[in-house]
């Protein structure tokens, strides 16, 4: 059995305000009503099991006068000024081998010595099914949250093997209820995941008993390869609500765990959904539209994970290095926590910035370009992996023109320059190709804007690029040839006979003069 609780927090300080030169009435009055606004009470809220007596809950309570929010142990006086507070809690019963979640909200007014109580015996059961049924060999679980319908902070809830959960019902039109069942497959090797959820508004119901139907899902099949990262790995999926539907955030995630390679399939409410996978590393990407009745295919830790981003900019005489990834899968392209390495920036001979940075760390620095000129930017990046992995080791070098002088008539300046994008055709879920064949790798030509309207991308185009690859962890490069044919660059790559490994290199020189060098060793694997 699983329990969740999730509770947002919203803080607000409010300042006294103070009118000099004020009545003596008037002065009177605010008194008054100052000393009734720090009047404090006491709130024991009491959680009890079915047999009556006391468990333990933390339980959220948000002021909705102050919008102080905080959390309450149950069964204790909490002080706390006087006023009206939304509360909810979950709490779980224990009886021999058989273990009950339990939900509830109601608001309160605290005045003085104050008392209210979520009891078990008031719980009704949440039957949450879905329609047609999976069928055996599906573990079902069943959540429901409680929250305050305007959106405040004070919102708990559970997740229960089905036949486990119970809400406490209210009336309280303040109130509402996020319900959700999911089928999870027992494979370790494939299978079908479903979630399907709902939400009930105007208080919370007495009792549930429903069957939401596989109509109007969204599909996404993940095909996961092994490589980049390896052994077991945990795959979310995370729900953005819209404005009026909040309460499903909490209610709205899937999580899975497979031993990669691995290619299963989720079943899911329609709209913006964030999917990650963790391993040894960690990659993620923003939320993405699914629709009703559509199927979305998912290719994650496909290789190469390389170089990837938004290119540096300039503002006035200071160089901004923008958005960099050194290990980005080209389908989730954030994260690749596990890198480390250097970051260096020259121009005339000179260095201008210098520094090591560690996993999770800012790269930071804005140095100082003052003059106009070429400028070579170089990062390299490594992670600790274990032995066999891909993608270990990459660096990125960008020798690009500027004249920070110009931004005085212009809008901040991304530099000119294009990051390539290692895709080599034909690899198995382990991204492994035959020994002794040649593999077509795609060279994709990438220049991304950043999300800041004030910083102008200017035009630009490719003028040539060239490729190398190694098969002995970059002692020795092999040239090969490049071709354009329908607007995409590719490279033949001849693997060894012998099985390894192989890394990457392409330097593409655009119409103005500006190229940039990618590199990736271990980039894939020859069987």
């Amino acid at each position: 059995m699983r329990r969740t609780a999730v509770v947002a927090s919203v803080v607000t300080v409010l300042a006294p305000l103070v009118l000099t030169g004020a009545s003596t009435a008037s002065a009177s009055a605010s008194a008054s009503a100052s000393a009734s606004a720090s009047a404090r009470g006491s709130l024991t809220v009491r959680t009890l099991d079915r047999n009556g007596r006391a468990v333990y809950a933390q339980v959220a309570v948000y002021n909705t006068r102050t919008n102080d929010f905080r959390y309450i142990e149950s069964n204790k006086a909490a002080s706390l000024p006087n006023g009206t507070y939304e509360l909810a809690t979950d709490f779980v019963d224990v009886q021999g081998n058989q273990e009950n979640s339990v939900v509830g909200g109601h608001s309160v007014r605290v005045s003085g010595a104050t008392r209210t109580t979520f009891d078990e015996r008031a719980g009704r059961p949440v039957k949450v099914a879905l329609s047609p049924n999976p069928g055996s060999g599906y573990d079902h679980m069943v959540s429901a949250y409680v929250c305050a319908a305007d959106n405040g902070p004070a919102t708990m809830g559970a997740s229960a093997e089905s036949g486990h959960l119970y809400v406490i019902p209210t009336t309280d039109n303040a109130y509402e209820l996020a319900y959700s069942t999911a089928y999870q497959s027992r494979s370790t090797t494939g299978g079908d995941f479903w979630l399907a959820s709902a939400t009930h508004r105007g208080g919370v119901p007495s009792g549930l008993s429903t069957t939401l139907r596989r109509t109007g899902l969204t599909t996404i099949k993940v095909s996961a390869r092994s490589g980049p990262d390896s052994g077991q790995a945990a795959f979310s999926f995370d729900y953005q609500p819209s404005n009026d539907d909040a309460c499903v955030m909490h209610t709205d995630s899937l999580d899975v765990d497979r031993d990669l390679p691995n290619s299963f399939a989720v079943h899911l409410p329609p709209g913006q959904w964030s999917v990650s996978q963790r391993d040894h590393d960690f990659i993620y990407d923003g939320f993405r539209p699914y629709a009703a009745g559509r199927t979305t295919t998912l290719n994650i830790g496909h290789a190469v994970w390389g170089p990837s981003g938004q290119l540096p900019y300039t503002w006035y005489h200071q160089l901004y290095f923008g958005s960099f990834n050194p290990f980005a899968d080209p389908t989730l392209s954030a994260g690749g926590t596990l890198a480390g390495g250097t970051l260096k920036l020259t121009h005339a001979g000179k260095t201008l910035y210098s520094r090591s940075y560690t996993r999770d760390e800012d790269i930071g620095g804005q140095p100082r370009i003052s003059a106009a000129g070429w400028y070579t930017l170089t990062q390299t990046a490594h992670r600790g992996l274990p032995a066999g992995s891909l993608s270990t080791d990459a660096s990125l070098s960008l020798r690009f023109y500027a004249d920070p002088g110009r931004n005085q008539q212009v809008l901040n300046q991304q530099v000119r320059d294009y990051i390539t994008r290692f895709w080599p055709n034909s690899l198995d879920s382990r991204n492994q190709a035959p020994h002794g064949a040649t593999t077509t790798v795609v060279l994709g030509m990438e220049r991304n804007g950043t999300d800041d309207s004030t910083v102008a991308q200017l035009p630009d185009g490719v003028k040539s690029v060239r490729a190398w690859y190694t098969t002995d962890n970059g002692a020795h490069w092999h040239a090969s040839p490049t071709k354009l044919s329908n607007g995409r660059w590719t490279v033949p790559v001849h693997n060894p006979a012998a099985g390894g490994r192989v890394g990457l290199r392409s330097t593409v020189t655009d119409t103005h003069g500006d190229t940039s060098t990618t590199t990736v060793l271990n980039a894939y694997a020859v069987r």
